[in-house]
Order: structure tokens, then C-alpha cells, then sequence
């Protein structure tokens, strides 16, 4: 099993594994949290984590906000250890996905990744017409 990590800008990370927990409960009991306040540095945070990493061969994955933003660029640089994966984009449909897999064994993150991007849709009136409309066929 892999040790999953949720960063972000404020407290979206804490507000995650929040709704995670309601939906698989003790499942993310070992999910970490780290949460970039104003006026902190997210490379301070990425500096005890590369120690972190450095002694030790577990496996992790940090799951990050946004691609690009100051979590993201700082946590990337952990990627330098073989252990470490760092995700972008995190939302729901990604960290059930993720703590499910990780929970039964079967942690295929490029799987977990696709699965995550069709959770993401779009329903408006036209889309509605139009699904109404396939089925009158």
C-alpha cells in the first residue's frame, strides 16, 4: 500500500478527505493532509518531505490542487526519489478512486487517472434533449 498525501492552497485538502471519509470511512485513515496557509512557503514543506522520502522506501502519492501553482512546483521536486508519484487536479472522482485501489491492492494510477477524468461532465438542457432524443430511438 501506498502512503497518499492531499495538498492545496488552504484548506482543500483538509475539506477532501472530510467527504472522502463520510463516503469510506476508516479506508483514509491514513491519508495525510497539508494545507499552504499566506504567507507560508510550500518549499519549506517539500524540504521535510525530501527527507522524508530519502529514508524511507514506501511508496507514496501526493495528490496536488492544480497543476503549475506554488503546491504543485514545490512538491514536484520530491519526484526526484523513485517512490514518489505527484498528481494534479485533485477532486472527489481521483481520491476515492485512489484510496479504493490503494485499500484493495490494485493501484493502477494511470487506470485511477482515466476513471477520475470521466467522472468530470457536463449536463445542460442540450445535453438533456439530446440524451432524450437517442433513447426515442
Amino acid at each position: 500500500m501506498a502512503k497518499i498525501i492531499l495538498a492545496s492552497h488552504g484548506e482543500l485538502s483538509k475539506g477532501m478527505l472530510n467527504s472522502v471519509n463520510m463516503i469510506v470511512g476508516d479506508l483514509a485513515s491514513d491519508v495525510e493532509t497539508f494545507c499552504l496557509y499566506p504567507g507560508q512557503n510550500p518549499n519549506d514543506y517539500a524540504q521535510i518531505l525530501k527527507e522524508r522520502f530519502q529514508k524511507d522506501s514506501e511508496h507514496y502519492i501526493l495528490v496536488c490542487d492544480i497543476k503549475g501553482g506554488s503546491v504543485y512546483n514545490a512538491l514536484v521536486q520530491t519526484c526526484i526519489y523513485g517512490n514518489v508519484d505527484v498528481l494534479s487536479g485533485m477532486n472527489m472522482n481521483l481520491v476515492l478512486e485512489l484510496v479504493l485501489a490503494n485499500n484493495s491492492g490494485n493501484l493502477d494510477l494511470n487506470q485511477i487517472l482515466n476513471n477520475a477524468k470521466c467522472g468530470i461532465t457536463i449536463q445542460n438542457k442540450e445535453s438533456l434533449n439530446q440524451k432524450i432524443e437517442e433513447e426515442d430511438f
